[in-house]
């Protein structure tokens, strides 16, 4: 009856205008994948490119990216992080142009532009690597809720190693985060983007 159909009317109304409920729930569930509940809005910041040049967040809107907070000194965790990535954008499960892969320095002191284009070079050409020091970097980190902090090794004052968390971010065309990658699979990896994506 026509109570009936108002009441189901404003029961999809209210549904479809709760923040990222329907979005939530069309994400596909994985091993080692969080997803937001809610997603999480991540504010523009400006850090330097691996060519040199001043590189807005912001300009990543429009595709899915997976951001990474990692180091160009870091095997045991970083090597394995950057090897998942570029095993996900050589498998083309998901079109190059729809996505993006960012890893940015959180040591940026010794990780310069031009260690960065070199350290990218023997992964993939396509990824953008952002560099900036420990102010710039700190900030945005936070936004990810990521962590990182050096831990001094000996009386060098370079002689030091960072310490930071290990898991990747997935963002939406938006540009917010809607998934934390725990080590996950290319075929998990690439499930949430394809969600991302339609």
């Amino acid at each position: 009856d026509a109570g009936r159909y108002k009441l189901q009317v404003l029961f999809v109304s209210l549904w479809i205008l709760i923040p990222g409920a329907a979005i939530s729930e069309a994400l596909p569930k994985y091993d080692r994948v969080r997803i937001l509940e809610t997603p999480r809005v991540i504010q523009d910041a400006e850090l330097i490119d691996h060519n040199e040049n001043p590189f807005l967040l912001s300009s990543l809107r429009g595709k899915v990216t997976l951001v990474f907070f990692g180091f160009t000194n870091c095997e045991e965790i970083c090597s394995p992080a950057m090897e998942r990535m570029r095993r996900l954008r050589t498998s083309n499960r998901v079109e190059a142009d729809k996505m993006a892969y960012v890893i940015i320095s959180v040591d940026g002191e010794r990780d310069t532009p031009e260690v960065m284009r070199e350290y990218l070079q023997k992964i993939s050409p396509d990824f953008i690597g952002l560099t900036g020091d420990s102010a710039a970097v700190k900030p945005i980190s936070s936004n990810f809720r990521a962590s990182f902090y050096k831990e001094r090794s000996g009386s060098d004052n370079d002689d030091y190693d960072v310490t930071h968390s290990t898991q990747m971010f997935m963002l939406d065309p938006a540009g917010r985060v809607r998934a934390e990658m725990y080590g996950a699979s290319v075929e998990a990896m690439s499930g949430v983007a394809l969600a991302l994506l339609q």
